[in-house]
């Protein structure tokens, strides 16, 4: 295994959140072809039609996203600390809803979160830009393998259920009618 610098390590993590997760966010809703009976030629680059805006500050270990797909807003924050991965789902919420009366909705998501490698866990919060705005954060927790960052197979996949995680996710919201409107201003 290749001993990485702090330098190095801090810029893979940076092109990881701010390069490659803003790419295959971008994935997170796609057009499909019509059924046929031989491959479509379409490309899941050129299909897809999610929309992804970005905030982060260089040196750190977080990106704060907002993924517009399927009609709504998703407003996420992943943390990547070189092995440990944290996807933080944001859901606007008023009285009486909060993380008890939302997470039930997403028992078949959570299930499958977690066959992947993911744990889930919920919390009632407030909207960072407008405190007075209520919010059921989601976290999802993985640990990832020690050579993460050098590792092009374990970033495909962590990258790839990532988006599809949060396309079921964003799915699952749409389905039960939760809406997911992000913050004014981002």
């Amino acid at each position: 295994m290749t001993r990485l610098t702090i330098d190095e390590a801090q810029q893979r993590i940076r092109l990881f959140l701010t390069g490659d997760m803003v790419e295959a966010l971008r994935a997170v809703d796609y057009e499909s072809p019509p059924l046929a009976d031989r491959p479509s030629g379409l490309t899941l680059e050129a299909a897809r039609r999610a929309a992804v805006r970005f905030s982060h500050v260089e040196g750190a270990s977080d990106c704060l996203y907002r993924v517009d797909a399927f009609e709504e807003s998703l407003v996420m924050r992943l943390q990547l600390n070189v092995r440990r991965f944290v996807a933080i789902y944001q859901v606007p919420v008023a009285d009486p809803v909060a993380s008890a009366t939302i997470s039930p909705h997403f028992e078949r998501w959570a299930i499958g979160a977690g066959h992947a490698g993911w744990t889930i866990g919920w919390r009632d919060g407030a909207d960072p830009w407008q405190p007075d705005r209520r919010v059921v954060e989601t976290y999802c927790y993985a640990m990832l393998p020690e050579d993460f960052l050098d590792n092009p197979l374990e970033q495909l996949y962590w990258r790839t259920d990532l988006v599809q995680m949060t396309r079921a996710f964003m799915l699952e919201a749409r389905r039960m009618g939760i809406r997911l409107a992000a913050p004014q201003g981002m």
